[in-house]
């Protein structure tokens, strides 16, 4: 009987559920659990990161000096610290032009009629300025900070290569060792036939194989956790059957279904032990790890290398991918078993409902911030009744992005946790930006000046307004929320706590909040997208998301030292992302539309658009000079990664065995080591018995329909059979899984003659059609033949029986 997933927990369905008091309890004889809240907030604190001693990390604690917490979270405090060190250098160069603007006389004219405080922003802008200004100053001042940003984007890259190349010579991990093997066979369930492979590249310490099922048993053990503790609790509330008259039927009914849940635990571990297609493959020595990188290629990464590998396929059939393995903690074991097609039509699928949940979001947020068009006929109350459908229609909207995309992205099955957060990253940074802008460009005409006519000045009061209240609400709100945590550690642990029935319960309720680099990212990279594509119009952004990124910073560090359990040790790969792809692009954005607000300001003030004006050629041209620089500056300085000098790292003299405490790739609950008996998988070392032949007990002899032996394993058929003429002898992967399974179909005719491939009707392993018969020619009596396949040496014939 399967066991539903989704099976409710079994409580009592008495009215007693409602908390009796404790005097009745204790007169009815029902000893409630006693619930040690100090403990569960000393676990909690416990899960934070510590220092080697056991102690806290002070707040000071340079950056650097947590290599252990793995290279993402140093990362991104780092991309965090020296954004807003740029950030403040473009605001002090854009003062300037602050002053520049604050010279203008167009916001404050009778003729605008701009109100307050709306003008107070205004006037800060380009808008404030008169039509016709060449605006040189402004293009000049707005050149050198964006020279200032691609200046801590190359800093940042090296300082993002550096930081990694301190902490893995600082702090010597598993992964220093360990390459990810994956596009494995099925069969290939035997570390020693791994090790053999690998051997050549240097010694093998250890070998992790990933067996499918993972994610099953996982449940299934959760499942039966539970109802367990279900069972303990039902079994105290049988001591007091007038409060609660359910409690044995309740039990009963959990030791039902924990029956069910161990029996399915009993079936699975019965099953046919099969290979997901990933391994780990740990080295004795770094430089091991490196040469079987550098060796093992395959698909377009073989066909486009510099030199060409001299290592044959996995039993010379199979070709595999191997590469530089992640830390184990960043590991998703439920996810590593899913197949690549699988997870690429999840993410195709996550991805369309991604865009599709953004368009209407982004619409209904712009759609609201369009009711300036028949706002102004509506009365007071109704007026006030709108503004508050509004309100709630934007925060419904941002809460469901902010829930669901995450949940996308979980389902998507990514085997690393810095995978899944990348995925969570471009999907709410994207969703940010977009519905900032369009709501802002939604205010182009929500006023007018005193000829009822609208222009850029009146929107840099309603847009610009806008743009700075996102900035303010996320330096405020944002922040706050992120320092208090009120909706998974405050109002849980005040409202769940109480009501937990058990210390284990208790302990979940007061967990540790988990680090999302993700959410983390996607905030300080919608900023600073924002200060870039309004920074050479509105100067003041700088100033204001420079204070921003000082706070988030400072909260994210307290955070991680003092709130957030120790993080799992995820790579670069979320930092790199940030570094090279999205801010470039907030870069090239910048230089985009630059020249068009300069242009519209200077030439066209009441128009969305204008062609270029002469006026203006020194900021097309600083604008095209900037392209150009980062064009040739990007892969030289920001894509390509220098070769590491690897001499100096300790890991390439220092054995995996002998470093203290060390981790290793073996999964929280690993599929434990049941009895082989049902199934087709003997390993390698396995002795066979005397006389030759397989191992009598896994494999049983049946007579073909055409007078030839056939052997079959586990149950399952272990032959093709084809009826095609007396000289015919058929084997079909039988043999034990850790060397193949496959089906190979022989054909005879005549002794010692090879097989034509082309008169072949039956399956025919690919080796054979591209090679040839292996080992064949040499016969040993008339009609009889001889082939090797995966190290088992068989003798075909026309006779009744296979012999070794």
């Amino acid at each position: 009987m399967e066991v539903d997933e989704r099976a409710p927990l079994i409580r009592s369905r008495s009215p007693a559920n409602v908390q009796p008091s404790s005097s009745s309890l204790s007169s009815a004889g029902y000893a409630p659990p006693e619930l040690d809240y100090q403990l569960a907030e000393r676990l909690a604190m416990e899960s934070v990161a510590r220092q080697p001693d056991g102690s806290l990390y002070p707040l000071n604690t340079r950056i650097s000096q947590l290599g252990s917490l793995g290279t993402g979270v140093g990362l991104y405090l780092y991309f965090a610290y020296y954004a807003s060190i740029s950030l403040g250098a473009m605001a002090l160069l854009s003062l300037p032009l602050l002053l520049l603007n604050l010279q203008g006389t167009v916001v404050f004219s009778t003729a605008e009629q701009i109100g307050f405080p709306g003008n107070l922003i205004a006037v800060t802008t380009v808008g404030n300025l008169q039509g016709g200004s060449p605006l040189l100053v402004h293009s000049l001042l707005d050149f050198l900070s964006v020279l200032a940003f691609l200046g801590f984007l190359v800093y940042y890259r090296r300082r993002e290569l550096l930081a990694r190349k301190e902490i893995e010579t600082k702090n010597i991990t598993a992964a220093d060792y360990t390459v990810h093997v994956s596009q494995l066979p099925p069969d290939a369930i035997s570390e020693e036939e791994l090790t053999s492979y690998f051997s050549r590249f240097g010694q093998v310490a250890q070998v992790n194989i990933c067996y499918k099922g993972y994610a099953e048993r996982a449940r299934l053990l959760d499942l039966k956790e539970t109802t367990e503790e279900e069972m303990r609790e039902f079994e105290r509330q049988s001591q007091a059957e007038r409060l609660f008259p359910l409690a044995k039927e309740n039990h009963a009914a959990s030791a039902l279904l924990l029956q069910q849940v161990q029996r399915e635990l009993e079936r699975f571990n019965r099953r046919r032990v099969e290979c997901c297609g990933h391994a780990f493959v740990t080295f004795m020595l770094e430089s091991s790890c490196r040469e079987t990188v550098a060796e093992v290629k395959s698909g377009a990464g073989a066909l486009f290398a510099h030199r060409q590998s001299s290592c044959p396929p996995f039993r010379n059939l199979y070709p595999l991918r191997v590469e530089k393995a992640c830390q184990p903690s960043d590991i998703v074991w439920e996810n590593i078993e899913m197949t690549e097609r699988g997870r690429s039509w999840r993410q195709l699928g996550t991805w369309t409902v991604s865009l599709v949940l953004l368009l209407i979001a982004t619409c209904l947020i712009a759609l609201v911030n369009g009711k300036h068009f028949f706002l102004p006929q509506a009365g007071v109350l109704t007026g006030a009744l709108l503004n508050f459908v509004c309100v709630v229609i934007i925060i419904v909207s941002n809460v469901a992005m902010f829930i669901l995309i995450p949940l996308l992205s979980r389902y998507e099955g990514h085997i690393s946790t810095s995978e899944f957060e990348i995925h969570i990253m471009l999907r709410l940074w994207l969703f940010q930006v977009l519905n900032t802008l369009i709501a802002a460009a939604m205010f182009w005409d929500a006023s007018e000046s005193a000829a009822q006519t609208t222009d850029w000045a009146h929107w840099y009061a309603d847009g610009g307004v806008l743009l700075i209240n996102v900035i303010i609400g996320d330096a405020v709100l944002m922040n706050v929320i992120e320092f208090f945590r009120p909706f998974d550690v405050w109002i849980p642990r005040k409202a769940e706590g109480p009501k937990s029935r058990s210390q284990t319960r208790l302990n979940k309720v007061y967990a540790a909040p988990e680090l999302s680099l993700g959410m983390r990212y996607q905030v300080v990279l919608k900023h600073f997208f924002l200060a870039l594509a309004l920074g050479a119009a509105m100067p003041l952004n700088y100033a204001l998301i420079t204070f921003f990124l000082i706070i988030t910073f400072w909260i994210d560090k307290h955070n991680l030292l003092r709130l957030y359990r120790k993080p799992a040790a995820v790579n670069h790969q979320v930092g790199h992302v940030a570094a090279v792809y999205v801010g470039p692009l907030a870069l090239v954005f910048h230089l985009i539309i630059t020249p068009y607000l300069y242009t519209v300001v200077t030439k066209c003030p009441t128009d969305l658009y204008c062609p270029p004006t002469w006026s203006l050629w020194g900021s097309y041209v600083l604008a095209i000079v900037g392209l150009l620089i980062l064009a040739l500056a990007w892969k030289p300085l920001l894509f390509n990664e220098p070769e590491i000098e690897y001499d100096l790292v300790r890991a390439r003299a220092l054995p995996y065995t002998h470093v203290q405490g060390i981790s290793s790739y073996n999964p929280p609950r690993q599929i434990p080591g049941v009895s082989l008996e049902g199934r087709m998988s003997v390993s390698p070392e396995q002795q066979r018995e005397e006389g030759g032949g397989f191992p009598s007990k896994y494999f049983r002899q049946e007579e073909s329909e055409i007078g030839i032996s056939v052997f079959w394993g586990g149950g399952s058929p272990a032959i093709c059979r084809r009826k095609e003429g007396p000289a015919f002898g058929a084997f079909v992967c039988g043999w034990p899984a850790a060397y193949c399974q496959l089906i190979v179909s022989l054909l005879s005719v005549g002794a010692g003659q090879k097989p034509n491939a082309k008169r072949r009707k039956s399956p025919v392993h690919p080796a054979i059609l591209q090679k040839g018969w292996p080992n064949c020619g040499r016969p040993s009596a008339a009609g009889e033949g001889f082939v090797s396949v995966c190290g088992l040496d068989l003798v075909w014939s026309n006779r009744d029986k296979l012999k070794k």
